[in-house]
């Protein structure tokens, strides 16, 4: 199966889920004072939407997680099956307008995201993990030796490339690495 259209679009996805939070909290609290919903549905439906939307937001930043995002048990906290639950009637109704709208590009999109975020939601490894790796493979390149000995390299290379580019008669004495012949 091929990725969705927006899978490796982190800001965008990060966006939406901030989009779906906010949608979600205003039409929860306008339907609780007509009296249709209850307050502790909305209270509920408001954690896991903030849940998806500080994850997502985490994820765009390449940060660890926010502490207990994947707890239900906690006050800011969601579980999976909840994310997911909750990720999948978004996708419904987001799918249904978009198809009542086909030529509304904007409807469409928000559709795409959504389907996007439920897609992440169910794959594994998930964006999560994903960015959990870039943290931790990032950190250890940072304290690797031979790493920083091979930026402090292209860090020469990449001044004796510019000192070149503004004295002429430096330049051709530089061989094609950008060192001193």
């Amino acid at each position: 199966m091929q990725p969705p259209r927006w899978h490796n679009d982190r800001e965008l996805l990060a966006a939406v889920a901030a989009v779906l939070r906010d949608g979600r909290i205003a039409r929860d609290a306008e339907l609780v004072d007509q009296g249709s919903l209850e307050p502790g549905i909305a209270a509920a439906r408001k954690r896991v939407s903030s849940a998806i939307a500080d994850a997502w937001r985490a994820i765009a930043a390449v940060e660890p997680a926010p502490a207990d995002v994947d707890n239900g048990d906690a006050p800011i906290g969601a579980w999976p099956f909840e994310r997911l639950q909750l990720l999948e009637a978004t996708a419904k109704a987001a799918r249904a307008t978009a198809d009542a709208q086909p030529h509304d590009p904007e409807v469409t999109g928000y559709a795409d995201a959504v389907d996007t975020l439920l897609w992440w939601e169910t794959q594994r490894p998930g964006a999560r993990f994903l960015v959990d790796a870039t943290i931790v493979g990032r950190a250890r390149a940072k304290a690797d030796p031979a790493v920083i000995a091979d930026r402090a390299a292209r860090e020469r290379r990449v001044e004796a490339r510019r000192a070149a580019a503004a004295n002429p008669a430096l330049s051709r004495s530089l061989n094609l690495f950008g060192e001193a012949a």
